[in-house]
């Protein structure tokens, strides 16, 4: 189901000139609880969206007319569309394609053939990261009219007391007064008030400590040593103990004033409470954003993207500091026949257990473990001779040999492992394409 919260139902645009795809994705989105639409092509696209404003495009590469491409660079282009995020689909392979979909604007790029619950759950992250961001702009705005409301205050007070109880009591921003030689409040608005749940004539006469607002009261030592340094505090993170006993997160400023003869604290505690919930949960979806764009969904070790990734940096590293780099890659043979002959489940599950092998026989903070294909699997071994390479690729071999016989199958299609290294001293004039990658599929050896 549609996993956004958000009380509405979130609308997708597929753009797909594929009608098979365009099935196949919408029924699973309408599974999942979202509103679909359709178009065609980028030209109806880009029509479409004159009339509508979906939460989200998923936008298909390689279309007749414009391509995904140039439709997105449209896209961004438009005041109307520029906000809406939007998610390439694609089948092509080569990283620079990739790439060019991100630098034009594009949040994400899924893979063909789906998968589909990653497809749902890039989905749902980047519905999730777009709603949070709008939330977090409509609170910024709040805490710029309510910046513009304080500096009202401060005017006020400087022109008159008059006016400055006035723009005291109107104030939509938290506002005290109280003692500087106790600290008994005097003075407090309504706003104070209502993010408290205190009324005027529980605070009024009484001290922070007395109602308890201290979480930590370390804070308000700090802040009044401050105060009597400086006189002044700006925007300090504190937390807030209200009536109910809840603990808000408060933008904290404080400074020492004459008021009625005496020195006494002004003081403005803003509550940022849910602006700090909101930029949590976005770390979270970035963080949730990058696991999906580089593990695996079936095996959770490295993916392709994060194979090439790593691979590329690796190259440019050892072009400057020169030193071995060595790959080994993996392939299953024949496991068709146990995916046909134990279902799904049981093929991913041994995926996972392959995976877990190669993970843990490379084991090392500069090695990494991937998924390359559906039956391949790949280790990049940075600062790597091709002695200890091979040796890394024989104790694969054996751990593997102990998992491949399967009573179920016969003997040609039994589960067999072809392996393969190379290795190589990086330079500027060539690619890890062509030195690590191809010589290793050449020498791809059966070894059992």
């Amino acid at each position: 189901m549609n996993q956004i919260g958000t009380g509405k139902q979130e609308v997708i645009l597929i753009v797909d000139d594929n009608p098979t795809n365009i099935q196949v994705l919408s029924d699973l989105l309408k599974e999942y609880g979202f509103k679909v639409l359709v178009a065609k092509d980028g030209e109806s696209c880009l029509q479409r969206l004159e009339k509508v404003r979906p939460d989200l495009i998923l936008l298909d590469v390689l279309m007749p007319g414009i391509d995904g491409f140039e439709t997105c660079r449209r896209l961004k282009a438009s005041p109307g569309t520029k906000e809406i995020p939007v998610i390439f689909m694609t089948a092509l392979a080569d990283p620079v394609d990739k790439l060019k979909g991100l630098t034009i604007g594009a949040v994400d790029y899924i893979t063909k053939p789906l998968q589909h619950e990653e497809a749902i759950a890039r989905v749902n992250i980047h519905l999730q990261l777009r709603n949070l961001n709008k939330q977090l702009e409509e609170q910024n705005a709040t805490l710029q009219q309510e910046i513009r409301s304080r500096k009202l205050a401060e005017s006020a007070l400087r022109l008159s007391e008059e006016k400055f109880a006035k723009a005291f009591r109107s104030s939509p921003i938290p506002i005290t007064i109280s003692t500087l030689s106790e600290g008994r409040f005097i003075e407090v608005n309504e706003s104070f008030c209502t993010i408290t749940g205190f009324s005027q004539s529980e605070i009024i006469g009484h001290t922070s400590a007395e109602l308890n607002f201290w979480v930590k009261l370390d804070n308000h030592i700090q802040i009044i040593q401050l105060l009597r340094e400086k006189g002044v505090v700006r925007n300090q993170e504190l937390d807030y103990r209200i009536k109910s006993g809840e603990v808000k997160t408060v933008l904290f400023s404080a400074e020492i004033i004459n008021y009625g003869g005496q020195d006494c604290l002004l003081a403005i505690p803003n509550d940022i409470t849910e602006r700090k919930k909101n930029q949590t949960a976005i770390a979270e979806a970035n963080r949730e954003i990058k696991r999906l764009t580089t593990l695996d969904s079936i095996t959770q070790i490295a993916n392709r993207h994060r194979f090439e990734e790593y691979l590329g940096q690796q190259w440019r590293k050892l072009v400057l500091e020169p030193n071995s780099l060595s790959l080994i890659l993996c392939k299953l043979e024949n496991f068709q026949h146990y995916n046909n002959t134990y279902g799904y489940a049981a093929a991913n599950e041994f995926l996972r257990t392959i995976a877990q092998i190669i993970s843990k026989v490379s084991d090392n903070s500069d090695n990494l473990a991937a998924r390359y294909d559906s039956e391949e699997f790949a280790v990049i071994l940075p600062n790597t001779r091709d002695s200890k390479a091979i040796k890394l690729a024989n104790t694969i071999r054996e751990e593997i040999k102990k998992l491949v016989h399967h009573t179920q199958l016969e003997a040609n299609q039994q589960i067999a492992l072809t392996i393969g290294t190379a290795s190589i001293i990086p330079n500027g004039d060539s690619s890890p394409i062509e030195t690590l990658i191809i010589p290793a599929k050449q020498v791809f050896s059966e070894t059992y």
